[in-house]
């Protein structure tokens, strides 16, 4: 099943052997091959990227970041 994700929501997705944080800034495709473009800056991905850049990764590996407690 495919995961739907709000246009704007702070997501986590994996880069390398860590993870990073971005947003959602697109979702498209059928739910059974759903993609998830995600917007990385520098503010939330800190080292990973000097400029504001997207990604487009299948749904299934993106995740909804978790607020710290």
């Amino acid at each position: 099943m495919a995961r739907n994700f709000e246009l704007g929501a702070t997501v986590v997705i994996p880069w390398g052997i860590d993870e990073v944080r971005g947003t959602v800034a697109e979702v498209y495709g059928p739910e059974h091959d759903r993609r998830v473009v995600v917007a990385l800056s520098p503010e939330l991905s800190s080292y990973v990227v000097d400029e504001l850049t997207t990604v487009t990764l299948p749904a299934h590996s993106v995740r909804l970041a978790v607020a710290a407690a």
